[in-house]
């Protein structure tokens, strides 16, 4: 057993979102599993983007985030405080905090032990 305590220095995750404290094959040793607290700022939006080989949950923590999906990213969803989200392997989407002054803050589960995201240059934004 290892408790993370959120003591750790926000990191920006190479999706442009920033990263908190998680547990995962780097901080834990883990094999199956990552779950994270993760930031998207006020009126930022994360790269295009998919998880390649895992599926992921999402609990909305604080704030609110729009998710665009599909392959022209055409697809939306609104996500609120107490809200989860399912998201399949290879599902292209970007992350979008409608707020101009509030961020947006959640948990992200995963069954792979690493980060596992692919960005997408093609898709539009």
């Amino acid at each position: 057993m290892k408790v993370i305590r959120p003591n750790v220095p926000p990191h920006e995750e190479p999706r442009g979102v920033v990263g908190g404290h998680e547990v995962s094959r780097a901080t834990t040793g883990s094999e199956n599993l990552f779950m994270g607290i993760f930031r998207l700022p006020a009126g930022a939006a994360s790269r295009p983007h998919y998880h390649a080989n895992c599926e992921s949950a999402c609990y909305m923590l604080r704030g609110q985030m729009r998710i665009r999906w599909g392959e022209r990213l055409e697809n939306v969803v609104e996500l609120e405080v107490g809200d989860m989200l399912w998201v399949p392997p290879h599902e292209t989407h970007v992350l979008e905090n409608p707020s101009a002054t509030e961020d947006a803050e959640y948990v992200v589960a995963r069954d792979s032990p690493t980060e596992d995201a692919v960005e997408v240059p093609w898709a539009p934004r």
